[in-house]
């Protein structure tokens, strides 16, 4: 499971990638190159020493930009350092740059630098540049966050929920947390945002002596690719957009819209490992409503269980691990519909996260649990998403919003979706320039090329088909899949789309559909 609110974060497929392996790559000469991006700054593209624990690509170099903290005022002298890998190709060095953003915000690009550069096919690593990069504030690129403690409030584990009592908790004490860590931070929170990340992105383009970027983008990503693409039009040669986001985003529309994204993976889950998925995955939500489950000194409630959908749905991978679960509680539940007692009682039980708020715990191989995903930051994800959109749900909003989704949905779901526009509790409104609205039409000398998946419940298909109507003469692939973001898909249909797209960029004619293919289990 992941934990309570699932925002826009790195896939799980990603997080494996950068399971490939650490490892040892020799040193590199240190030099530094410069190139203007505009009068008023000069970035500073500087190489350095490769750390000894990295396993890097042959010809793999380390680097960092410097870049203003502020582009708005860029001569005020206060500076920050963005982290980057580049990897060069055996021919054609530096002539055509690919890079990417793996989503969140908060997802770490770097330390996935050699797994993404093995997923690619070899045409790509033959031609292409690869860039990895942290954005600012996150991983190795600075400014860096001090002295934030994240706070969860949950609701009751089980029965009725006060949703405006809720919701006026999660304002008193998650949102003063989240005011405590941006008043702590003056000269890194209000900085964070995709309109500076931008910037960054560009400056980097020129110091590295590109006429125009190749750019991946994976969920939170694809908005960076939609934001760059309308403030630098004519600086991108081709764009991927990964598990697209919305076309109008709002803080609002997050929690509006989730719900229903949520639980559309369910049937589309169902028609592709068995019908009986579905039905058993609705019991054990009715059961969870009015107690918990107790196996082994485990206990699911409601919340873990949604959780654990979500997560697992986002990697196909997981699905035969993902049916032994289900039909674990599923038994358990069957089992105590069978009992004269009934459903019988659990524990009480302490769901908080104390250093965890967002979508930033991830499953541990090891210990069959869940664990803190250093590839993501829980105030990172708050600073960014408000810095891009500016209206703020106030508490009775929200909980309008949370009654209206548990009618449909229940009550997990209606937490879950309706936390993603709680994100802003506490913070003010226009501390940064909004990210440029993507809901206007506009037009790329080479028009991007949409990956969606139609279960994907972290960016339903609708947000990735409304964003590409935005792109005069886009084209999607659609796969049949729950998975978020395809740059790891096993679909030949999929993977042969995207890389002839990279090479010449032209688009595939008509839309593409692309069938489900298993993955190889994660276990075997």
């Amino acid at each position: 499971m992941t934990s309570r609110r699932p925002l826009i974060i790195p896939s799980l497929t990603i997080t494996a990638a950068i399971a490939l392996g650490l490892g040892l790559l020799p040193a590199s000469a240190t030099a530094t190159t410069t190139s203007t991006v505009n009068a008023a700054f000069t970035p500073r593209l500087t190489y350095v020493t490769c750390p000894v624990d990295e396993d890097l690509p042959p010809r793999t170099r380390c680097a960092k930009l410097t870049v203003p903290l502020d582009w708005q005022t860029p001569t005020d002298g206060r500076t920050v350092e963005i982290a980057m890998r580049v990897t060069r190709p055996r021919r054609d060095a530096g002539r055509l740059g690919l890079t990417w953003n793996p989503g969140g915000p908060g997802g770490e690009a770097v330390p996935a630098h050699g797994g993404i550069y093995s997923l690619l096919p070899a045409t790509i690593r033959d031609r292409f540049d690869l860039i990895s990069w942290d954005p600012r504030g996150v991983g190795k690129s600075q400014p860096k966050l001090q002295e934030c403690t994240p706070v969860e409030v949950l609701p009751p584990a089980t029965g009725p929920i006060n949703w405006d009592a809720y919701w006026e908790e999660v304002a008193a004490k998650e949102g003063a947390a989240a005011a405590a860590c941006f008043a702590a931070n003056p000269n890194a929170a209000p900085y964070l945002g995709t309109w500076q990340v931008i910037r960054d992105m560009d400056a980097m383009r020129a110091a590295l002596g590109y006429s125009a970027w190749n750019f991946w983008g994976m969920s939170y990503g694809t908005r960076l690719g939609s934001a760059y693409a309308r403030t630098f039009p004519n600086k991108l040669r081709a764009l991927i957009e990964d598990a697209a986001l919305m076309s109008n985003e709002s803080i609002a529309r997050f929690g509006s819209t989730s719900a229903a994204g949520y639980y559309q993976p369910v049937p589309v889950y169902a028609s592709l490992v068995g019908k009986g998925q579905a039905y058993k995955i609705r019991a054990i939500e009715a059961y969870l409503e009015d107690s918990e489950i107790t196996i082994e000194e485990t206990v699911v409630n409601r919340y873990v269980f949604q959780n654990a959908l979500n997560a697992n749905f986002r990697d196909q991978s997981t699905y035969p691990d993902l049916r032994i679960f289900i039909k674990t509680l599923y038994d358990y539940v069957a089992a105590k519909g069978a009992d004269s007692g009934g459903k019988g009682s659990a524990p009480e039980s302490d769901m908080s996260h104390p250093d965890s708020d967002g979508d930033n715990l991830v499953p541990d191989p090891e210990s069959d649990s869940f664990v803190p995903d250093p590839y993501s930051d829980s105030f990172i994800i708050k600073f960014v998403n408000c810095a891009d959109m500016a209206d703020r749900p106030t508490p009775a909003v929200l909980a309008r919003m949370s009654k209206t989704h548990e009618e449909s949905y229940g009550a997990a779901y209606a937490w879950s979706s309706v936390g993603r526009s709680a994100i802003c509790l506490g913070l003010p409104s226009g501390y940064s320039p909004p990210s440029p609205p993507a809901d206007t039409t506009i037009v790329l000398p080479n028009p991007p090329l949409f990956l969606l998946a139609i279960g994907d419940a972290a960016t339903p298909w609708v947000w990735g088909r409304s964003l590409a109507n935005t792109f005069a003469g886009s084209s999607t692939v659609t796969s049949v899949t729950t998975a978020h973001g395809l740059i790891s898909s096993p679909s030949a249909c999929v993977q042969k789309a995207a890389e002839e797209y990279l090479l010449t960029p032209r688009l595939p004619r008509p839309d593409i559909f692309c069938p489900y293919v298993p993955s190889k289990h994660a276990g075997s």
